[in-house]
């Protein structure tokens, strides 16, 4: 059964209102009409889809369902290493699925989840050959009890209100080219379930625009016909809630059951669509149903897509049922099959008569809800082979966003100032120049560099430096636009930071100390660090500086107040045990105020007010790996480890997860 969303039921239920004066409030909480032209444009990928979920929960993304761009919900599924035990969790989320409160529902394998207004919803835990329990939430997912157990449902369970639900279950009878299937009724909420005739067909999928108005896409089969017997596919529409139904739509016959999709999906008692399975088969690659749309309840039927290949330009893939947001914006996730399917997802802007895609080498599109001009999807990498899984929004331009779990860039967070923070690169976007002006929450794309960088360091918003292998850039636009500066360095810094007037300091392996006066263009040897390798380096301003120095079992802290020229001894850091080398990430600004991670595999973290004199033990939760960290004035701190986030305002005493969101 084509899950359907609970937005829209909720919309239908709230229809009646708008002759009671309340247009308002169906406006705000339902409104999904495209205003967009019906052209698409080809855009470039941009996003964050992660190889795996990496989270402090190891749970996996099963099925999404918002009922508006910010209000949804998320169920996951958190599975023991290695075996079939699993539980299930159910998150929601007020912010557009950038944050989610969590719980946990018991055992067994989250399979959907479905509301119908802010208040009614259900999950379905565990799958059809397993047993199965259907729970209920009547005040917006604080509480939830089992409202069904032991029925098997194939698939999803769809609710058209509080109380009436459709459901396709397995049926009587010996296999055959097509398992038999049954259509189910509840009229209380999911309680009780009764078996609904449907003239001898097997349901593949239904869909019910009311309690009574709905329609079944299936397949009426014998013996007959061949070696595999033979199957007849029709769809039938009922309008007294499945007591009556006539065939609107005969498809064919087939003698096997490997035809791909077979769906419908109404908007409203005149308008749907229809996704035809291919009589002829499929690769195991995947192939593409026929698309075809009504405009009457399905009496006639107008051609939008052929079956298998819809043009040169669309790979194909295993398609779920279509999802259309209105009568010109559609949806259709792709899976690549057990052979060279292609995934990522199809967009149609003119009510299905063209579509293009997305993704098709980049991700993998699981649980599909359009809201408005947007759709939330759970994806997977296409490289991980559906390993690991995350929300994303995909828009109807084609660009991908993940917005949980929250992406960290995955380059360095350079000190800047308080007003503005740097950072590069991101997982799909490794090139890609991010800024953020408040403290690290919201990212923008300002540029892009000239290639995969080694280091960057910004003076301000417009005037910045970049080291790409062994040659330098710099940019006076904010990042928009670079040219190449100064010589090639055989031996490329380490650290390096840029200071307004064009000051560059930077350190090298080779225990050399360099500065620049005009951004790279020329270069000087300032002085030598001090003997022992020189693990991190991190300069306040042009002329002060720390140098963490020395062989892996005892480095010690080094200062410089001469821009590199000349370093002392400031103090023997307390030793605590560490694993295989010190850790490589220091960071200091002007007022004094210092983090610096101690040894590396997520050790002791210290944090120093008065530049480097004295050190306290941070209390930060264990990380795995650091990829970037920065202090901006005396009090706020970005540390970006395990992929996600952290951020302090106060010092470095109380640290907190934030979710940052990225733009263009």
């Amino acid at each position: 059964m084509a899950g359907k969303r609970g937005r829209r039921a909720w919309c239908k239920r709230l229809a009646p209102c708008v002759a009671a004066g309340c247009a308002a409030l169906l406006a705000s909480a339902c409104s999904s009409a495209h205003t967009g032209a019906g052209r698409l444009v080809p855009a470039r990928i941009v996003g964050e889809v992660h190889g795996r979920l990496a989270t402090d929960r190891a749970s996996d993304l099963v099925a999404v369902d918002f009922l508006t761009t910010s209000h949804g919900y998320a169920v996951a599924e958190d599975c023991a290493a290695g075996t079939n035990r699993c539980v299930a969790e159910i998150g929601a989320t007020v912010d557009g699925g950038r944050t989610f409160s969590w719980r946990r529902l018991g055992a067994g394998a989250a399979q959907s989840v479905q509301f119908v207004d802010p208040e009614h919803g259900w999950v379905l835990i565990g799958t059809y050959d397993e047993p199965q329990r259907l729970l209920g939430t009547a005040d917006g997912g604080r509480t939830w009890r089992v409202v069904q157990r032991g029925q098997a449902f194939m698939g999803a369970p769809t609710f058209v209100s509080d109380a009436v639900g459709y459901a396709i279950a397995p049926g009587k009878g010996a296999p055959g080219p097509m398992d038999p299937t049954a259509l189910l009724r509840s009229e209380d909420g999911g309680r009780t379930w009764r078996q609904t005739a449907t003239d001898g067909y097997s349901p593949a999928d239904a869909d019910f625009v009311t309690p009574e108005l709905g329609y079944v896409a299936g397949w009426r089969c014998s013996s007959a016909g061949g070696p595999y017997g033979s199957c007849q596919g029709a769809i039938l529409s009922t309008s007294d809630g499945g007591g009556h139904w006539q065939q609107v739509q005969r498809i064919g016959t087939t003698e096997t059951g490997n035809v791909g999709t077979f769906a419908v999906d109404f908007l409203s008692p005149e308008t749907g669509f229809a996704a035809l399975p291919n009589l002829a088969g499929n690769t195991m690659g995947g192939g593409l149903s026929a698309l075809e749309g009504t405009t009457d309840g399905g009496r006639t039927w107008r051609p939008l897509q052929p079956a298998y290949q819809w043009g040169a330009s669309i790979r194909a893939g295993w398609p779920s049922a279509p999802r259309f947001v209105d009568a010109r914006l559609g949806w259709i996730a792709l899976s690549p099959g057990a052979g060279p399917g292609a995934g990522g997802v199809l967009v149609t802007a003119d009510g299905g008569r063209t579509f293009h895609q997305y993704g098709a080498a980049d991700y993998v599109a699981g649980s599909l809800d359009p809201v408005g001009e947007v759709a939330y999807a759970i994806v997977a990498p296409m490289a991980t082979g559906g390993w690991g899984t995350a929300l994303a929004v995909i828009r109807q331009d084609g660009s991908v966003r993940q917005v949980y779990p929250a992406t960290v860039p995955s380059g360095g967070l350079p000190p800047q100032g308080a007003e503005m923070l740097v950072a590069y690169g991101t997982p799909s976007d490794p090139r890609a120049l991010l800024l953020s002006r408040d403290g690290g929450r919201h990212w923008n794309r300002a540029g892009e560099l000239p290639g995969r960088p080694g280091l960057v360091s910004f003076a301000g918003a417009r005037r910045g430096y970049a080291l790409i292998g062994e040659q330098g850039y710099r940019t006076s636009d904010g990042g928009r636009t670079w040219r190449a500066v100064g010589p090639r360095l055989k031996d490329p810094p380490t650290y390096a930071r840029l200071f307004p007037a064009g000051v560059l300091v930077a350190a090298l392996p080779d225990g050399t100390a360099r500065r620049s006066g005009d951004s790279g263009a020329t270069w000087s040897t300032a002085g030598r660090l001090p003997r022992g390798t020189a693990w991190a380096v991190s300069f306040a301003t042009a002329e002060t500086g720390l140098a963490y120095l020395g062989d892996g079992r005892s480095p010690d802290l080094y200062e410089t107040r001469d821009g590199g020229r000349t370093w002392r001894l400031l103090l023997r850091v307390p030793k605590v045990p560490r694993g295989e080398a010190p850790g490589q990430n220091l960071a200091l600004d002007a007022e004094g105020f210092g983090i610096l991670q101690e040894y590396g595999g997520g050790g002791a973290y210290l944090v120093t007010h008065d530049g480097g004199r004295t050190w306290r033990t941070l209390e930060l939760p264990e990380l795995a790996d650091t990829a970037g960290l920065t202090v901006a004035g005396r009090n706020l701190a970005l540390l970006a480890a395990n992929d996600r986030l952290y951020r302090s305002s106060d010092g470095g005493r109380d640290w907190r997860s934030v979710a940052p969101s990225f733009g263009r």
